[in-house]
């Protein structure tokens, strides 16, 4: 064998044995935001309540669904997707690992104890965060119950958790630098329950009369056959 072979050899060994090993330990995290103007808001509650076919959240803040938007054709302004760009908290993985061997949380996360979260603080996330940066003030943090039950796909391949809310006309309206989750069951700008995880995302600000939808897209580990 020559020189020239076993050096091959050696850099298959690290390819085979090291990047698996090095990846299948992580959680990655996908928050993209989608966004209607105030126009675009306003010409679509116009539509929506003149056909009366949509059920529309009323009060102070007015919420129209992205399916809304969507029936009447009306595409968002603008749509980013930061990737990841945040990690899950000691609180979160106490309550992922306690479903599985241990003490399992009180209230599951579903659609009416779920919501993403979004603060204007930009400081670097950390394992004992407990809450936003920004949280207990209305302009400066803000959680919203989210749409619908968190989606979970084990199927795929990694599996993913997904969460999804819409922030209305009065809600959010501030810079976007941080996001994160937890299990309250009501709109409210301070954390409820577990704070499952927390990121740092310049999102730009949101404007009052805009509506800006949030997903977040866990991931957990990588395909079989990472490239």
């Amino acid at each position: 064998m020559t020189h020239g072979d076993f050096a091959a050899a050696g850099e298959r060994l690290v390819v085979a044995a090291g990047v698996p090993l090095g990846e299948h330990v992580r959680v990655s995290t996908s928050f993209r935001v989608t966004r209607w103007d105030a126009e675009q808001t306003a010409w679509t509650l116009r539509k929506a309540d003149r056909d009366a076919l949509f059920l529309l959240t009323r009060g102070e803040d007015v919420t129209i669904s992205p399916e809304t938007f969507a029936y009447y054709g009306v595409k968002p302004y603008s749509e980013t997707q930061d990737d990841d760009c945040n990690l899950v908290t000691q609180a979160g993985w106490v309550a992922i690992l306690g479903s599985i061997a241990g003490t399992s949380i009180a209230t599951k996360f579903g659609a009416a104890a779920g919501r993403i979260g979004a603060g204007t603080v930009a400081t670097a996330a950390a394992y004992a965060d407990a809450h936003l940066g920004g949280d207990g003030n209305s302009t400066t943090a803000w959680y919203k119950l989210v749409s619908s039950a968190p989606s979970i796909s084990t199927g795929s391949s990694p599996p993913t958790l997904t969460f999804a809310a819409t922030f209305g006309t009065s809600a959010g309206n501030f810079a976007w630098a941080e996001f994160g989750t937890d299990n309250g069951a009501a709109d409210s700008n301070t954390v409820s329950g577990v704070f499952l995880n927390h990121g740092i995302s310049s999102q730009g600000t949101k404007a009052s009369g805009q509506t800006w939808t949030a997903t977040e897209t866990l991931t957990f580990g990588f395909a079989a056959s990472p490239t």
